[in-house]
Formats: C-alpha cells, structure tokens, sequence
C-alpha cells in the first residue's frame, strides 16, 4: 500500500553519484585552449565549488586559471540526456536548503521546471505490499533510531549509530538502511553522531531538467581548462607550482576543490609534504559509497504516481535499495544502493547491479517488472580515480577534524568543496557556498 509520511531523516536527502559517460548539455563552460602564465590564482577542480571560486574571481577582477581533469564541468552534479532520451542525473537530484543554497534560487529564476518533492511511500515486505500494521512498524523503529542518533549527536558523543541505535524488530534493518546506506552512502557503524546532528536539514525539491542542468547553466561561459589534472602543487617556495600534463602553472596561491578521496588516494602530490593532521583530515572525512541503478519504464509500475519513494524490508543480508520511481514523470526509477553493499555491486559490475534490483522488483510487485523495463545503468562512484566515492562525512571520532580540513596552508593552498561547508556537507549548496566563501578568503589574503 501507499502512505504519505515526511520523515525529517528520509528528507534529508543527500549528494549522491557519479559521472558517466554521457552526451554534455549544450550550457557547457568554455574550454580554454592556451595555458595562461603566472595568475594570480589556481582553480582545481571545476565542481560546483570551482564554479562558485570561479565567479568570485572573475567579478573582483583577478586573474586566475581553472583547470579540470575530466572532459566537463560540474562534477558530481551531472545530467544525461542521452542515455535515456529523458533527463538523468547522475549525480545530484535533490536540491535542498532553499533558504540557504543559492542553487534554489537559480532554480527559481531559471525557464525550467522546479517544484518541491513529494512524499508518497510504497513500503513492501518481502513478498508484496505491507499492511497498515506493518508500516506502523517500520515509522516506529525508523523514529526511535533517529532519536537515539539525534541524543548522541546532540550529546556531543562522536560514536558511531550502530553503538546507540535499537535493533529490535523486524523493520529495524530497513531503518538502519534508510539513514545509514540510503541516506548517508554508508552503513551506520562508519559515521558520526556528532556529523550526523550538525548536518542540516531540509525539504527536497526537484528541477526536471536535473540538477546537474542548473550547475552547467552556471558554469556556462567560464574559461575552464577541461582533462587538465593537477598532478603535483610545490609550495615551498613563494607562491605556488601545479603542475599538469600541459605544463606548470605559477601562482599566488591555488584552491583545491577536489573529493576527499581523491586527496586521500594521492591524487594530488604535494610537495613538500602536507601536515599530518591535514593528511588525517581526508581520510576522517571520508567519502561513502552511493549509486544510482538507474531503470527505464514504460509504465508507472509502481503505482506512485510522479516521484514516490519506495521502499522493502531489509532481511539479514543487508543486501537493500532506495526508490524514487517516475522521477519528473520520465520513467525514470532511481534505485539506489549505498555503503559497502553499494561497493560490492561496483565491484560485480552493472549488469549484476541491474539483476540484483530487477531481481527484487519481482519479488516486490511481480511480472509488470519485466512487461515494462525497456534498459537501465548503474553509475559507478568509488571506482572512479577523479572522486573515490559519493559525498564525505565523518567516521566516528573523527568530526573535529572538519575544521582541520577547512583551514588553508602557509595562506597559499586553500581547500573549498562539499566536504569543507560546516552543515551543509554532501549538498550542492554547501559546495558552493564553500567554493565562494574560500575564493572571498583568497582575494583578502592576497589584497
């Protein structure tokens, strides 16, 4: 059966997946051909963090030069158009914080389609629909879960919600699922109470044309220097050295606004060697691990109408997704798995990742499954060298260590991104606003 119920946990809808291979949207940034000498500043990383430190930069005047290691703009906001003939994103979807993230009112003022999200539920057990009874349930456990993670938090006890949550009942996995793998892209004993507490919350909404739309319409015109990685940054002199493939770039000072995995895996050489506690900081903050298994329909097999959520009991196995199926009315179902699970599907592939949802769905609503599904893909974050998983949070005992990861170095290497915004963290909105307020910090250091 179907039931509406605004959870303040299953709302807080999190910065999810990554970038595929995929036609670009024709608002693309300009790709800058020549390698400038000696700006004022360096960009790495053309996210909506770049972006934002970008649009700063241009407004106040001063030189700088953006160089991305992939072919686009906008990294883990990314809509598709081709793969399914409808818009996709691959990354991003929920656009959260509307007093705060200024995407919201981009999205506002822009021709497309913005509107807020729904929240319309479809539980199932194992072998159908669940009853009235059995939903009861599942929002009973799910709130005494949340209230045992929120008294943690609120406490200041970095532990992790596997030590404080309750296990009993036969929904309290599904619970354990909603805000540990589907929520935060890992499974309740790899995060902090206390991060978890000081994240915002907030009331999604959805842009039809995806998210990743809204961020290449404002990265639209910024002179970006794309499959440019920065493989070294030397600071041990005055001002500091990128290098990258097309040579090395002179500057003032540089803003890194690349994932916490990418820096964690060495992505980035540093040299000479970055303070112990900054390097604890990547790997405190850490990213999860969240995919979408993206599935076409022809048909609202679900019954849900335009974006419901769907939701199953989750057995002993752990083996569970998420659902917003109908996206914008496209047919588009987000499947989405999360935290080691989801690492383990990566590792399988898409095409086990596609049967292990199909699979389920059989069990869930039966032959319509296969009547209507027409294709499916499945995106693949933690296996991608440029961003080593979906979204950062902190391991348990590890949220002091965001602020280490905020500050700059030597008033020359700065650091920007989602995993840098005190609250607003995995969000499109926090990287931005992390990217502008960073860039603000630059200009009055080298004022």
């Amino acid at each position: 059966m179907t039931s509406r119920r605004p959870s303040p946990s299953v709302s807080r809808r999190h910065f999810v997946s990554l970038c595929g291979a995929g036609a670009l949207l024709p608002a693309m940034a300009r790709a800058a051909t020549e390698m400038p000498t000696n700006p004022d500043v360096v960009i790495v990383g053309a996210g909506a963090a770049g972006v934002a430190a970008a649009h700063v930069l241009r407004d106040a005047g001063m030189s700088y030069v953006h160089i991305e290691a992939s072919g686009r703009t906008g990294g883990r906001a990314h809509t598709d158009t081709a793969r399914f003939g409808v818009p996709y994103d691959l990354g991003a979807h929920w656009v959260q914080n509307r007093t705060r993230n200024p995407y919201f009112n981009r999205a506002k003022a822009s021709a497309h389609r913005f509107y807020k999200a729904p929240e319309t539920y479809g539980i199932y057990a194992g072998d159908g629909p669940a009853t009235e009874a059995q939903e009861e349930a599942l929002w009973e456990v799910w709130d005494r879960v949340d209230a045992a993670i929120g008294t943690a938090g609120r406490q200041g006890r970095d532990v992790s919600p596997a030590s404080v949550a309750p296990t009993d009942g036969d929904w309290a996995r599904t619970a354990w699922f909603g805000i540990g793998p589907w929520e935060m892209g890992k499974n309740m004993q790899d995060f902090s109470c206390v991060d978890w507490w000081n994240s915002a919350d907030s009331v999604d909404w959805y842009c039809a044309e995806g998210y990743g739309r809204l961020v290449a319409d404002h990265a639209a015109g910024l002179p970006v220097m794309l499959e440019t990685p920065a493989t070294r940054i030397r600071w041990g002199g005055n001002g500091v050295e990128v290098d990258t493939p097309r040579g090395t770039i002179r500057a003032r000072a540089v803003i890194v606004t690349v994932s916490t995995g990418v820096l964690a895996g060495g992505g980035i050489g540093f040299d000479p060697a970055l303070p112990v506690d900054k390097e604890e900081s990547f790997h405190a903050i850490a990213m999860g691990d969240y995919n979408h298994i993206a599935l076409q329909f022809d048909a609202d097999v679900f019954g849900l109408g335009e974006d419901g959520y769907v939701l199953h009991r989750v057995d002993e196995s752990d083996e569970a997704f998420g659902a917003l199926t109908n996206a914008s009315g496209t047919g588009l179902a987000y499947c989405d798995v999360g935290g080691r699970f989801a690492k383990e599907l990566e590792r399988a592939g898409e095409a086990a990742a596609i049967d292990f949802v199909l699979g389920k769905l059989r069990d869930l609503i039966g032959g319509d499954v296969d009547k209507h599904f027409r294709k499916g893909h499945a995106t693949m974050w933690s296996s991608d060298p440029l961003y080593r998983g979906c979204y950062a949070s902190a391991r348990p005992g590890g949220y002091p260590m965001r602020e280490v990861l905020r500050r700059p170095l030597a008033e020359r290497i700065f650091f920007a991104g989602e995993a840098c915004h005190s609250d607003l963290w995995a969000t499109v909105g926090g990287a931005d606003i992390s990217g502008r307020q960073t860039a603000e910090a630059v200009l009055r250091q080298l004022a």
